[in-house]
């Protein structure tokens, strides 16, 4: 991962997720999802059931000390942004409206108009697994679709997929806040 990403997050972990999202400029996207230069062969479909599968084989697993569903997804250049929904919804609120509009302009700079990228929707771990994974899935399609309609990112650009509590950020602490995130992952060029 380059210098850059790992500042941008710092900076992003170490300030408040609001005031960070405040903060946050195209530029720093930017430079966050910039610099992979060879496509990474990532089935969104294909992550979705490896989550259901491990859900459905262990459904009664605890968060703590579970591993990752998709360490393949850490290595790529990304960036956590805060994009707030209503309650056991999909429907973005409106102040986050502002987040997209800067994540859509970065998607239009010339340094990422040719990358693909990979929406992850999370969700911390109250509740039940499949729902978090199913309502994970349908938020990180609501952002795909606020791009490519809202913004006109063309389609082929995003991918979209929701891991639920399967990929905590915090597993010392499965139903923190910062587990409720969404990460943008470039994937390669196109």
């Amino acid at each position: 991962m380059k210098i850059t990403t790992l500042l941008t997050l710092a900076m992003i972990a170490a300030a408040s997720q609001a005031s960070a999202q405040g903060k946050l400029t195209t530029d720093d996207i930017v430079d966050s999802l910039r610099g992979l230069e060879t496509a990474v062969e990532i089935n969104a479909p294909a992550l979705y059931q490896r989550a259901l599968d491990r859900i459905k084989q262990a459904p009664g697993q605890t968060p703590v000390g579970r591993p990752s569903i998709a360490e393949e997804l850490n290595k790529l250049p990304q960036l956590t942004v805060e994009i707030q929904f209503h309650l056991d919804s999909a429907v973005i609120q409106p102040q986050s409206y502002k987040a997209l509009g800067r994540i859509a302009d970065a998607l239009w700079h010339p340094y990422l108009l040719e990358y693909r990228i990979l929406v992850v929707g999370h969700t911390d771990a109250s509740g039940k697994r499949e729902y978090n994974l199913k309502l994970s899935q349908r938020r990180a399609d609501a952002i795909r679709e606020a791009l490519t309609t809202t913004f006109r990112i063309p389609g082929r650009r995003v991918v979209a997929v929701g891991l639920g509590e399967e990929q905590l950020q915090d597993a010392a602490n499965p139903r923190a806040a910062v587990n409720r995130r969404v990460q943008l992952i470039a994937i390669g060029k196109l």
